[in-house]
């Protein structure tokens, strides 16, 4: 893919982009049910289309920029997920799709923006429930994103708002779900070399359960935890499991570990694994960590990974934490901060749910 450094050689693109697109146009006729967008209006309508199914697939392209997700492998989606998905395609290099590609901010070439049908926010351009570009823009990626918008309630992917109307709980559980039911999970398709990766974030290649780890934490609450045998544990978000395994084998069987996760389909890996490995000591419980499952003066230590910050109540999960702590009982937490406002770009289900 070829990000832009800016649009002054348009001129030039567009005088290569003709004759480009001349030999493509021969090679490969025009399908039905393949929409051309040329104005933000056009997109809104494709969208807000009642009559639509349950994603809608846009492919910013440019023929000077092919990629490995192009017209043609839009077409071949088009083909076979007619019943989920209705594709449509942006060309940035004539004057319409520029303005409109400039509009979304969309700056890589090629990219894809997955849309849940319906599913429209103030702002059009951080209304997408996906999105790949660039090197990320394979068909095998496309077409896993599109399989998980489609699956998804269309409440699950309006973009976050403030104030009592959101509901950035379902829109964070609907994502986890296809995470944990082998759908394509929150994370960019490429993530890199797990083994490589749960190092960087302080995890021994020993310690992990590989049917627990999904690659959704950002660094390893259990280091600073020093937990102790025969403690109590809580771990707010578990997941799959994964650190709550790891807690398990530290306080052992005489200690317990609690782990709290608000989607059913993560309890439900989570507590096939404790069953299949034979673990007694480490249970999960559903429950948001704004009202934990959980009595007074329990745990030793609370851990979280990466979770708290999805919270739209953060004071009252750390009150939650007060209560369930024992005296002189403490918290480790691995978790990432927001120093500034996010960009619009990043205002989407995707980003506010990774």
């Amino acid at each position: 893919g070829l990000t832009f450094l800016g649009w002054r050689l348009r001129v030039y693109r567009k005088a290569v982009s003709v004759a480009l697109s001349c030999l493509h146009a021969a090679a490969m006729p025009e399908a039905s049910g393949v929409a051309e967008l040329s104005s933000e209006a056009d997109l809104k309508r494709l969208v807000e289309d009642e009559q639509n199914r349950a994603a809608v697939c846009v492919l910013f392209y440019a023929s000077w920029s092919p990629g490995r997700f192009g017209e043609q492998e839009l077409l071949q989606l088009a083909a076979d997920k007619k019943d989920v998905v209705r594709a449509a395609k942006v060309d940035v290099t004539s004057d319409s799709g520029e303005e409109l590609a400039l509009g979304l901010n969309v700056s890589t070439m090629p990219s894809v923006r997955i849309f849940r049908s319906g599913a429209i926010s103030a702002s059009l351009a951080s209304s997408h429930a996906a999105e790949l570009s660039g090197n990320d823009c394979t068909p095998a990626a496309v077409a896993q994103r599109v399989a998980a918008v489609a699956a998804m309630p269309a409440a699950g992917f309006t973009a976050p708002t403030t104030g009592a109307g959101a509901d950035v709980h379902d829109m964070v559980r609907s994502a986890y779900a296809v995470s944990a039911t082998g759908g394509i999970n929150v994370m960019p398709s490429a993530v890199g070399n797990p083994q490589k990766r749960n190092e960087l974030l302080g995890y021994g290649g020993s310690d992990i359960n590989d049917s627990a780890d999904l690659g959704l934490g950002c660094g390893n609450p259990l280091i600073a935890a020093k937990l102790q045998p025969g403690e109590v544990v809580v771990d707010l978000g578990s997941g799959a499991g994964m650190d709550c395994f790891i807690a398990g084998k530290q306080v052992g069987p005489t200690g317990h570990v609690i782990g709290v996760d608000m989607t059913p389909e993560m309890l439900s890996k989570a507590r096939s694994t404790a069953q299949k490995d034979g673990i007694k000591h480490v249970t999960f419980r559903l429950g948001e960590i704004e009202h934990l499952p959980i009595g007074d003066s329990v745990a030793n230590c609370v851990i979280s990974n990466c979770v708290i910050n999805l919270s739209p109540d953060k004071p009252q999960v750390y009150r939650e934490m007060c209560r369930v702590l024992v005296a002189g009982g403490r918290v480790s937490i691995s978790d990432v901060l927001r120093k500034a406002e996010l960009p619009e770009e990043l205002k989407t289900a995707q980003s506010y749910a990774c």
